[in-house]
């Protein structure tokens, strides 16, 4: 199915399932109290002259209008707080609405299913009830309280500073109010209170569906002539019906055997739906329905198994937060979250840190994700020694196993995030492991918690759920560990940097113990806001900004921790997550070939758990440079968790060395949705040079100029002049025919680059004392030249020296010194060399190499080498191997590229200079307008918040650090042949992708 098709289907039978969801009794009515409501804001959880304020001829003249659902910080009442705080202050609310005269007879309930924090209810002018934990809903029964066919006055007192609060509030904003849907709806005196549905499977042919049900009456009248009559409705149409009669309240029960079931699983999400009517002298009374996967969750010997089989967790953790409704999300903006997810490969959604909307599990279900559910108390540690919060998290407990059991997609219980195991978090564990034994459940635990403490965890603790754990740490626990680990918290994806994702999750693959984990987080935690004053994109910021005063308010650092943006903008992050989750993982990059026909020889493995890729598309094309000269349909039949070779039969023309050829692939699911690609560079020798000596070659018609004696020494190619200088020990290029420098600051020595958001927590953090991570300033002008050395020929002229350079600033004592040479053939090539030596050095470089800078007009950047985005040592499996364009100003420019081949930064006609490495680190950034190229011949890892990088280079333990390069200048229309036939001369319909005004971790 056409994905854009099945996410059609999807959101029709969303509003459906929806629309069953809100009126669960179907043949009662349901009233919605959503709309505008009355409010007033009191900055106090002492309310004084408004203590009546439930009364209805209560004077509220003076009050205003609040949307409900949702918060009243975002309508303008008072400003959020953030981190774990929310400001004392009451919100009072009233509405009326009118109950129809056919309810009479019937049990009248009023819900709210989220509240922000504590709440009491009046229906008109008396006491209805209250409630306190914020992510739980609620229900009361109002039945005593209503006018049926008049106007019936609902108040509600909502206040921060209920008892037990602090449970629910994390690392994100504290918003405040009725943030979540509430409405009436009626049961008759008797009628279904709940339901619990669980499903055993009979080995692989059949399976039983077990419903338990409790009835409730409210009429006090008998009970007899009661019956439940069940029916459960396969995918195919037919079904099955069973009918019991009911003698007591509690416990009857209904079973179905299903033979040869449909399994649930993320990848085959099959639904049954389950209806129960209840009936009392043969009168239909109430009906209900339930979606139900048929599905079975085990641990087995530490391994994690669904129906039997392993499965795997490429999981996120996912808030409700949208950056202008808040926690109040329609079923549009959980739709748009979910169908992000699944584009990336994501099939395990942990719903941090509470119990999430409802219309979420419904799609989780439908869609097919595995979910961990947790229940609420993610902040409130202090509490935690307290015994007379028991009660409190006993009741959030009950509350969350009471909606949610019987999601499909739930498959494990998360009971807190990150507390201390203390006698009453305890109690609450064993609650949670006894009332549901069909699920695991965990305890999630940050690392030196963990590490100090699991030894001495009690045995109903299913799983071992350990945060920010290392690639290394995972592989030495995995040997050792009697229980599934699934690392609840695994990266952290701060800024734009988001290292060690890769590492982390081969380890997690690769054991079986592993089960998988997921990356913190979904989204930006930011709320639109408004500055005083304009940003100032000279400076570094921490926000994203839609103009030049509107911005996504993430607390600085704190909240900018997305593989996507406040608003949903897919990052570069999010393309790193898809392509190290995507179920096909192709391992080669590089192949050698000869000329003629010959097989190429592909090595595939699945991460899917129950999937075959056979039942994946797959295809293939051979490229020339450029062109496509060959293609093909790519069939793998390869098992869950497996690997396997298959090959491509290719003909390669002529001599590979001469050309360019990629093998690119393609990959979509049994939906046509997009989920792999992948190129394999195809060379004739390792490290091949032959298509970039066709491009000197094609500059051999250029006659040389002049070649001057004296300090100045003046090489002219064509139209440009190459300059080297031994008085300052400069280089530089020059257009004679416009008169305009192209290179005119000489070579920089490079130490650092601009500083992301995680280069500053990790100074901030673990060098708070010293603050001496990387250097500042990072682009370095040698302070002294000496021992210069020229050589002149007819080939070509050369000049070496050797440079020092002072850090500077705190560290006048540290230096960088070492020979750098320049060399000018007679081509047009200008060559630099450098070996450089960090003296008496310390801190750490964040990127080691050198550096120069273009006209401010230079705007385009084509590369053949790993792209299109940045890589680094800890962050480059989102790359391939190919021809590859970005212009100036687009938000994901500046950065590395690896394994350069040829790199050329022009004008917007083809003015420009052309660097020909060896699989180099090449870096471009804008400063001042002027984009910067940089030759790195050493990289610091991105590393993620608060942590040291795995790759570092510390300056005080390096020996030298080197490389070589070649520049040439290209004229617009004057550009070699192969030039022209690798790259195409600058698109200028092509405009940089830059959705914000200025951005976090973006160099202007």
């Amino acid at each position: 199915m056409n994905f854009r098709l099945l996410k059609i289907v999807v959101v029709i039978s969303f509003i459906i399932n929806m629309a069953a969801c809100k009126n669960k009794n179907l043949s009662d009515p349901f009233i919605s109290l959503e709309g505008t409501w009355d409010f007033k804001y009191v900055p106090s959880v002492s309310i004084g002259s408004d203590s009546l304020f439930y009364k209805p001829g209560f004077d509220i003249s003076s009050w205003q209008g609040i949307k409900v659902p949702g918060h009243w910080e975002l309508q303008g009442f008072t400003e959020p707080m953030y981190g774990g705080r929310v400001k004392e202050g009451t919100g009072l609310y009233r509405t009326s609405f009118e109950v129809p005269s056919k309810m009479k007879g019937q049990q009248i309930w009023l819900k709210f299913e989220g509240v922000l924090y504590g709440y009491d209810l009046y229906v008109n002018g008396n006491y209805a009830g209250n409630w306190s934990s914020s992510y739980n809903p609620a229900s009361f029964n109002i039945t005593g309280l209503v006018n049926f066919s008049k106007e019936n006055l609902i108040a509600v007192r909502v206040n921060t500073r209920a008892k037990g609060y602090k449970f629910d509030t994390n690392d994100c904003w504290g918003l405040s109010g009725i943030y979540r849907n509430v409405f009436v709806y009626s049961t008759p005196g008797i009628y279904i209170d709940d339901y619990t549905v669980t499903t055993n499977l009979n080995g692989n042919h059949s399976a039983a569906v077990n419903v338990s049900i409790d009835l409730k009456d409210l009429d006090g009248e008998t009970n007899e002539g009661l019956v439940i009559d069940g029916v459960l409705h396969y995918p195919g149409g037919q079904s099955i019906k069973n009918t019991i009669q009911v003698k007591n309240l509690t416990g009857n029960q209904i079973s179905f055997n299903v033979n040869s079931p449909e399994l649930w699983n993320a990848e085959s999400p099959t639904l049954y739906k389950l209806e129960l009517s209840l009936s009392q002298d043969g009168v239909l009374i109430q009906k209900k329905q339930q979606n139900v996967g048929i599905r079975e969750v085990s641990i087995e010997n530490a391994v994690l198994k669904l129906n039997g089989k392993p499965i795997k967790l490429r999981g996120i953790n996912h808030h409700d937060l949208d950056p202008y409704t808040g926690r109040t999300l329609s079923g549009e903006q959980i739709i748009t979250d979910l169908d992000l997810i699944r584009k990336a490969n994501i099939n395990f959604i942990r719903t941090a840190h509470y119990p999430p909307d409802p219309k979420l599990l419904d799609l989780c279900d439908s869609l097919g994700f595995y979910v961990v559910c947790e229940v609420p108390f993610g902040g409130g540690d202090r509490h935690l020694t307290d015994t007379t919060y028991q009660d409190i998290l006993l009741t959030r407990a009950k509350a969350t196993l009471l909606r949610d059991k019987n999601h499909p997609s739930i498959i494990i219980w998360s009971v807190g995030n990150e507390n201390a195991l203390t006698p009453i978090a305890d109690v609450t564990g064993r609650y949670v492991q006894k009332a549901d034994t069909t699920r695991p459940m965990c305890y999630p635990q940050m690392g030196r918690y963990f590490n100090a403490e699991y030894k001495n965890f009690p045995g109903y603790i299913d799983i071992y759920t350990p945060h920010y754990q290392k690639a290394g740490w995972l592989k030495q626990f995995a040997k050792e560990t009697t229980k599934p680990v699934i690392p609840t918290e695994y990266v952290h994806a701060m800024g734009l940097s988001f290292g060690h994702l890769g590492g982390a999750w081969k380890e997690m693959f690769r054991n079986e113990k592993i089960a998988g984990g997921a990356i913190w987080l979904f989204q930006d935690q930011g709320i639109a806001r408004k500055a005083e004053k304009p940003v100032n994109r000279n400076e570094l910021t921490h926000y994203a900004w839609v103009d030049s005063l509107t911005y996504f308010d993430t607390q600085g650092n704190k909240g900018a921790d997305g593989i996507v943006y406040a608003d949903r903008t897919p990052q570069v992050d999010y393309w790193q997550v898809r392509k190290v989750y995507s179920p096909v993982q192709i391992i080669e990059k590089e192949l050698t070939i000869t000329s003629g026909k010959q097989d190429i020889e592909i090595t595939t493995y699945n991460q899917y758990d129950f999937t075959n890729l056979k039942l994946i598309k797959g295809e293939w094309e051979l490229f020339k440079n450029k062109k496509v000269i060959q293609s093909g349909v790519l069939d793998i039949d390869c098992a869950p968790h497996d690997t396997v070779t298959c090959s491509l039969p290719v003909s390669i023309p002529g001599n590979p060395g001469k050309d360019v050829y990629i093998i690119k692939l393609n990959f979509s699911d049994k939906d046509s949705m997009p989920i792999y690609e992948h190129s394999v560079s195809l060379v004739s020798s390792p490290g091949c040079k032959g298509v970039k000596d066709e491009i000197v070659n094609g500059l051999a018609e250029h006659e040389v100029v002049s070649n001057q004696e004296g300090g100045m020494n003046n090489i002219g190619i064509g139209d440009i002049n190459y300059q080297v200088s031994t008085h300052d020990f400069s280089v530089e290029l020059a257009d004679n025919k416009t008169g305009r420098s192209i290179l005119d600051e000489g070579i920089f020595v490079r130490t650092g680059r601009k500083p992301k958001i995680t280069d500053l927590t990790i100074r901030d953090y673990q060098f708070k004392e010293t603050r001496n991570y990387y250097w500042d300033p990072f682009l370095l002008k040698p302070d002294r030249i000496s021992d210069v050395e020229t050589n002149k020929s007819e080939d070509n002229f050369s000049m070496s020296g050797i440079a020092t350079l002072n850090r500077g600033g705190e560290f006048p004592h540290e230096k960088i010194t070492g020979e750098i040479n320049y060399a000018v053939s007679n081509k047009g090539v200008l060559a630099v060399k450098y070996k450089l030596k960090p003296i008496n050095a310390s801190g750490v470089l964040l990127e080691a190499g050198v550096s120069f800078m273009l006209p401010k007009d230079y705007n385009n950047f084509m590369w053949l080498g790993d792209g299109p985005y940045c890589s680094y040592p800890d962050k480059y499996e989102l790359n391939d191997f190919g021809f590859h364009l970005i212009k100036k100003g687009d938000i994901n420019f500046s950065g590395n590229r690896s394994n350069v081949e040829i790199a050329l930064v022009c004008d917007s006609v083809g003015n420009g200079i052309v660097l020909l490495g060896e699989r180099a680190n090449i870096s471009v950034e804008v400063i001042n307008g002027k984009i910067v190229v940089s030759h790195n011949a050493l990289l610091t890892g991105l590393s993620n918040k608060k942590t040291l990088p795995e790759d570092i280079v510390h300056a005080g333990q390096l020996d030298h650090f080197s490389g070589e390069f070649r520049l040439v200048s290209v004229r617009a229309d004057e550009w070699p042949e192969k030039l022209q036939e690798l790259f195409n001369y600058p698109d200028n319909s092509i405009k940089p992708f830059n959705p914000f005004y200025y951005s976090y971790d973006y160099s202007e």
